[in-house]
């Protein structure tokens, strides 16, 4: 038999549990957002490459850019790849194969490759966006 201060306990904790609002709603929206963000996010990067890879197109010149490389390098092999996926005249030259691209390397004092040259400006590591700003600069 319940006495009347269990009652009352069972009542409130019942009436506490009926009004409690349930949260999974949230957690789904949240998800959502955070998915859309971040499809948007690379959707933006995606484009901006691509525009880049357009600028490159129309200016670059057989010549204008260089890349330092090793063989080994797997920024260099993604740099290699975008760039002949993308029709974009550039050179490379093999700092463990070639004497003379290992003293431009040495030259520059940098710690990595690809070692990007656009008509003599360096840039360390690969940035298609960084390529089509120097390409409009010269």
């Amino acid at each position: 038999m319940s006495t009347p201060e269990t009652d009352t306990e069972t009542n409130t904790g019942s009436a506490l549990r009926t009004t409690t609002p349930r949260r999974r709603g949230s957690w789904w929206s949240l998800i959502v957002i955070v998915g859309l963000v971040w499809g948007g996010s690379q959707a933006m990067h995606w484009w901006r490459s691509e525009q880049a890879a357009r600028t490159l197109q129309s200016l670059a010149r057989p010549g204008d850019i260089l890349m330092l490389t090793t063989s080994t390098c797997p920024y260099c092999a993604k740099a290699r790849a975008w760039m002949s996926a993308r029709s974009v005249p550039w050179q490379e030259c093999d700092v463990e194969r070639e004497p003379r691209c290992a003293l431009l390397y040495e030259a520059r004092g940098t710690p990595g490759v690809p070692l990007m040259s656009v008509r003599g400006e360096w840039n360390l590591g690969f940035d298609p966006l960084w390529l089509s700003e120097a390409i409009r600069k010269r």
